[in-house]
């Protein structure tokens, strides 16, 4: 039943959903909304706890109005500001519905988000706290396995230290190609390892996977993470937490270096014209902007809604769904 106090055509505007939309279309703008206007998150945005429940309080009148158009027509196509939409248009390449004989976890009146508050409280699925497995999973071992790996590159090519001085001299004459060749074996190495020291996501990365592979053979949900370890998965967090100004200036010399060594119209033509691209989106990742930045943001959120869905149909698969819920209950 529609709640009277919305229509359709507000609950869309709020929502900024596009044009023509699907039920995942519908989920992915709530779940976005929610990443940044939950309380839990709301913080961390840097926004108003009022005008954030206010935000929410909308959002999901807004979802509650629209998830109605989806009722027993999963494959429906909705337009904005028509009602009763387009139907009869399957989700997926082709008209095929990938997600055909996949049991949705969620249900259509069941908050996405409360099921990811559950995320850093869960306890990890072990009768015994320092099993094999569970030292072998969990955070500590693989971030300090994967600190030592990077510790070990960084020894091995950061051009500075005197046994690895020699590889990066030129014979002749220092030209752009050489000077790229050094901040690139300065700035790299270094980077994956301070990275990994304060944050954890690459070994976290890697940990999840472990996770989800260990699950998946052994029928049991396993979830080793730090217990004080906030909601989002690593990749994520990768994807959005990184220095792009830093990773990409390397890769700008590298381009002007090519510029400058042909002698092709062509070749100059072609590294000169993506030279500036890469270097004014350079500068504009110094301020948050850019290409890069939008992009990797766009890619983090759709790689953040797959792992809720992921983790939430590995619980089904494993048969902890129905305790998942009476825990919360």
């Amino acid at each position: 039943m529609r709640r009277q106090d919305m229509t359709k055509e507000a609950a869309e505007e709020i929502l900024e959903l596009p044009q023509r939309y699907n039920k995942e279309d519908l989920r992915k703008a709530y779940m976005d909304i929610a990443r940044r206007y939950h309380p839990d998150a709301a913080a961390q945005h840097h926004f108003d706890p009022e005008t954030a429940q206010a935000r929410m309080v909308d959002a999901n009148k807004a979802y509650d109005v629209l998830k109605g158009e989806f009722k027993g027509m999963e494959d429906r196509v909705v337009e904005r500001g028509v009602l009763g939409g387009l139907s009869g248009i399957s989700q997926g390449f082709a008209g095929v519905d990938w997600t055909a004989g996949v049991e949705e976890p969620l249900a259509d009146d069941e908050d996405p988000w409360a099921f990811a508050e559950d995320w850093s409280t869960e306890a990890p699925p072990e009768a015994v706290p320092l099993s094999v497995r569970s030292v072998l999973l969990g955070p500590v071992v693989l971030r300090v396995a994967f600190v030592g790996l990077f510790a070990w590159l960084w020894w091995n090519m950061f051009p500075l230290l005197p046994q690895n001085l020699g590889r990066y001299v030129p014979q002749g004459a220092w030209t752009l190609a050489d000077v790229a060749h050094l901040v690139a074996a300065m700035v790299y190495p270094t980077y994956l390892l301070v990275y990994e020291l304060i944050s954890g996501y690459v070994s976290g990365l890697v940990r999840e996977v472990l996770n989800g592979a260990v699950s998946w053979i052994c029928g049991r949900y396993v979830d080793l993470r730090p217990r004080s370890s906030s909601y989002g998965c690593a990749l994520y967090k990768l994807l959005r937490e990184q220095v792009y100004a830093l990773l990409m200036l390397p890769l700008v010399l590298y381009v002007f270096g090519q510029f400058v060594a042909h002698d092709s119209f062509v070749l100059k033509a072609l590294f000169g014209v993506l030279g500036v691209v890469l270097g004014v989106d350079t500068l504009a990742a110094c301020a948050h902007g850019g290409f890069v930045n939008v992009w990797s943001t766009s890619l983090a959120e759709r790689v953040e809604t797959q792992y809720l869905l992921l983790r939430a149909r590995m619980l089904k698969r494993c048969g902890q769904w129905d305790d998942r819920r009476n825990t919360r209950s």
